[in-house]
């Protein structure tokens, strides 16, 4: 028997992250299987999940005997239940939410600048990113370091430059304890930019750099973006660890299907690739 809700006209879709399924027939079937009519490749999504039926002008969500369930809005479905404009819906790992099927286009809450409260990665082009990708972004957040050193580190060396180069030789170099303090302020300011590199990407943005030119976001336990500045000062601690280790802790992606490093375990992230950022076979 159908849960009592008010129902409305089945005009409604389905969105899973930024992917977005219509469920305006009679009946939509979502699955691993290639045979569904909404095929998700989840591991915690079964063959045959769920399915979306139109019952009496009302779209109904029922449970196929799912091994991991069927949620709506935080309840596991036992029988059929009406879904309306609005509700939230999960299928194993993966979350979604219903909308009406005239919705405008959404941008994602968190936008590329980093703003908003977060969204759920319940995306089907998702999976943990493997080592060599990882290593890759790693790779690359260097580069972008060190290039980006040259900005706060600048006013230093073209005082060194001066004093070794263009200063005539009668004229006093800079003393020692000058040079030193310049050294600290410039040290001070290259912190700041490796804290808003690493820090604030992995808090605001979803990942470094480095990170989004390889296609990966960072996520917390939940599976949402941002995962905001407590958990990633609590990453940022668990990767100085992992580094005690003598990098160790980052082989356990090698190891894990989850592919979690040990300052991800610590910190309670994961690192996921979404194919859809480019289709290159990922480094060995």
């Amino acid at each position: 028997m159908v849960e009592s809700r008010p129902s409305e006209p089945a005009r409604l879709r389905l969105r899973l992250g930024e992917t977005i399924f219509a469920l305006d027939s009679e009946k939509v079937v979502i699955g691993r299987s290639r045979s569904c009519d909404i095929r998700l490749r989840e591991d915690t999504v079964s063959r045959l999940h769920a399915a979306f039926v139109i019952r009496d002008a009302a779209l109904v969500l029922e449970d196929l005997g799912s091994s991991n369930g069927t949620y709506l809005n935080g309840e596991r479905v036992l029988t059929p239940c009406v879904v309306t404009a609005g509700d939230a819906v999960r299928f194993g790992s993966l979350r979604g939410s219903i909308e009406p099927a005239d919705a405008p286009p959404a941008r994602s809450r968190t936008g590329e600048d980093g703003s908003g409260d977060g969204f759920s990665s319940g995306l089907t082009d998702a999976r943990p990113a493997g080592f060599g990708w990882r290593v890759l972004a790693v790779g690359a957040d260097a580069v972008l370091l060190a290039l980006g050193s040259l900005v706060p580190f600048a006013p230093l060396l073209a005082t060194l430059a001066v004093e070794r180069y263009l200063l005539p030789a009668d004229t006093l170099p800079p003393s020692l304890e000058a040079k030193s303090v310049l050294a600290g302020a410039c040290g001070a300011l290259w912190l700041v930019y490796a804290f808003y590199f690493v820090v604030h990407g992995w808090a605001r943005r979803g990942g470094t750099p480095g990170m989004k030119f390889c296609g990966l976001r960072l996520l917390d336990w939940r599976q949402r973006i941002p995962i905001g500045y407590g958990r990633a000062l609590l990453r940022l601690a668990a990767g100085l660890v992992t580094v005690l280790t003598l990098g160790l802790g980052f082989l356990l992606v090698l190891f894990r299907r989850d592919r979690k490093s040990l300052h991800d375990l610590l910190a309670g992230t994961m690192v996921v690739r979404r194919r859809r950022f480019g289709g290159a076979v990922p480094p060995a």
